[in-house]
C-alpha cells in the first residue's frame, strides 16, 4: 500500500508477482483477481490524502477513470482464456516495460518546469482523446493482470500534462479506483478472489496507502522514481524466474 501510494500505482503491481512467486499452487487468475483488493485499498486510502491537499485534477480523473471502467471487465474476462504460464509471462513483460516509465515522468516534469510553460494550466478537455486512450489501456491491464492501471496512467499523464508529480499521483489513483472496483467485482463473480487473502490485503494496503500518500506529498525529488524503477525490474525478474521452476 505504501509503495503504491508513493509511486502512483495501486499496489497490485507489487503484490501480484510476489504472491504468484510465493504461492505457486494458487492459480494466476486467482492471484490477479485477489490482488485487485490491494489496488482498491491503496487507492481508497491515498486518493483522499492527495485530494485534501488539492493535488487532484478531477476532470482528468473522470476521463481516465470512465474509459478504464469500461475496459477493465474485458481484461478480467480474458483471464479465463489464458493459462497460468501465459498470464505470468504477460505480467513479467508488463512490469519490465513499466520500469522506466516513472523515471521518464520525472525527466519530463523537470524539463517542463525549467521552461516557460512549466506553470501552464492543464486543460483536460483539450486532451480528452489522449486521456481516454490511456484510460482504456490502463483499465484493460488492470483487469487482466490484477494490478493498478496507474502503472500506465501515472507516467503517461505526466508526459501529456504540466501537472506536478504529486498531482499526477493523486489524479492517477483517483482515476483507477472505479475501474479497479469493477474489475474486482468481475473477478469475484468468476470465482477468482480468495476472501481470506483479500481481507488481509485490504487492511494492510489501506494502512500502507494512508502512510505512503502522506510521505509522497513531501518526498524528495527522485527518490520515488528510483524506488519504482528498481522495484519493477526486481519483480519482473522474479516473475520470469518463477516460470522456469
Amino acid at each position: 500500500g505504501a509503495f503504491g501510494a508513493c509511486v502512483g500505482v495501486g499496489g497490485g503491481a507489487l503484490i501480484a508477482p510476489v504472491v504468484a512467486s510465493a504461492a505457486k499452487t494458487v492459480p494466476q487468475r486467482v492471484v490477479s483477481g485477489t490482488s485487485l483488493v490491494a489496488v482498491v485499498g491503496t487507492a481508497s486510502a491515498s486518493a483522499g490524502t492527495f485530494a485534501r491537499e488539492g493535488l487532484t485534477d478531477y476532470a482528468a480523473a473522470a476521463l481516465l477513470g470512465g474509459a478504464a471502467t469500461l475496459s477493465a471487465p474485458l481484461g478480467a474476462r480474458m483471464t479465463a482464456r489464458m493459462d497460468c504460464a501465459a498470464l505470468r509471462r504477460t505480467l513479467a513483460w508488463f512490469l519490465a516495460g513499466a520500469a522506466p516509465m516513472v523515471p521518464l515522468k520525472a525527466v519530463a516534469l523537470r524539463a517542463r518546469e525549467s521552461g516557460e510553460g512549466g506553470k501552464e494550466k492543464f486543460d483536460a478537455a483539450a486532451s480528452a482523446p489522449t486521456l481516454v486512450a490511456v484510460g482504456a489501456t490502463a483499465g484493460f491491464a488492470s483487469g487482466l493482470l490484477g494490478i493498478g492501471g496507474g502503472t500506465l496512467v501515472t507516467p503517461l499523464l505526466a508526459l501529456v500534462s504540466p501537472l506536478p508529480q504529486a498531482a499526477v499521483l493523486g489524479t492517477s489513483l483517483l482515476a483507477m479506483l472505479p475501474p479497479s472496483v469493477v474489475a474486482l467485482g468481475t473477478h469475484y463473480r468468476m470465482g477468482n478472489v480468495d476472501p481470506r487473502m483479500g481481507a488481509a490485503l485490504a487492511v494492510g494496503t489501506a494502512l500502507g496507502g494512508a502512510f505512503g500518500s502522506s510521505f509522497a506529498v513531501d518526498a524528495p525529488r527522485g527518490a520515488l522514481e528510483a524506488v519504482f524503477f528498481f522495484g519493477m525490474l526486481f519483480l519482473s525478474n522474479r516473475t520470469f524466474r518463477s516460470l522456469r521452476k
